[in-house]
């Protein structure tokens, strides 16, 4: 007689998260016996430590078990000790993302910082950068480092991840994918553009990271085969 197969864990409701008042939510896992309410404030666990995030969206579908990466999980309810101490940490953040810029100027690097934060369990600051190439950090992060008094930490992102991190909107007037529900990029090719028989002229195409838009991913599917048309609906 065999044995019936093993019922799958009920997968994790997931809410989403903003992390700073500029760009939208990043969806994160609820920890058990955590009740969220919309716009109120949690602590979330990340890889990077302890972060204050604002429940912006109730009760994400997760549509597939398991599947893509979350930006955390929201381990309890924010405190006013812990809110007293998020403030002081974002002008830390502030102040440091001031800094970088300066003196990567004065050092004539070729990178761009994009943000920065420093988690409520850990002494450092944790920056990222963009640039297109690698980028000797040695000295700017001793003289950050000296001016801050605390421990810095900069991670080079690319430009697709530097739109995700600054927020905007894109051509069809809602927010960047990147930005809203994406939890990785995928590769985008011409190829997608073509089968969707769009305009191949790159301003049209293009997103604001300056390269091809994320969403000619998301219909390339539904696509006809080229030189065919849609069925009439």
């Amino acid at each position: 007689m065999s044995s019936a197969a093993p019922i799958p864990p009920a997968p994790q409701p997931c809410v989403r998260v903003s992390f700073t008042p500029d760009v939208p939510g990043q969806v994160c896992r609820k920890g058990v016996g955590v009740d969220t309410r919309s716009g109120e404030w949690y602590v979330v666990g990340t890889s990077d430590g302890e972060r204050l995030g604002k429940v912006a969206r109730f009760e994400l579908p997760v549509l597939h078990q398991g599947s893509g990466r979350t930006a955390g999980t929201l381990l309890r309810p924010a405190t006013p000790d812990d809110l007293a101490k998020g403030r002081r940490l974002a002008e830390v953040a502030r102040e440091a993302l001031k800094v970088c810029r300066e003196r990567s100027r004065e050092l004539k690097l070729p990178m761009r910082p994009v943000a920065a934060f420093v988690p409520l369990d850990r002494d450092v600051v944790v920056m990222t950068f963009a640039a297109e190439e690698r980028v000797d950090l040695k000295e700017l992060v001793r003289t950050v480092s000296r001016q801050l008094r605390r421990r810095v930490e900069l991670r080079q992102v690319g430009v697709r991840d530097q739109a995700k991190l600054s927020g905007g909107w894109g051509p069809c007037g809602r927010m960047l994918c990147c930005s809203a529900h994406m939890t990785r990029f995928t590769s985008i090719s011409i190829r997608m553009a073509k089968s969707q028989n769009l305009s191949l002229n790159p301003a049209r195409i293009s997103g604001m990271c300056g390269r091809l838009m994320c969403c000619l991913s998301h219909e390339a599917g539904d696509a006809p085969p080229r030189g065919r048309s849609r069925p009439d609906a």
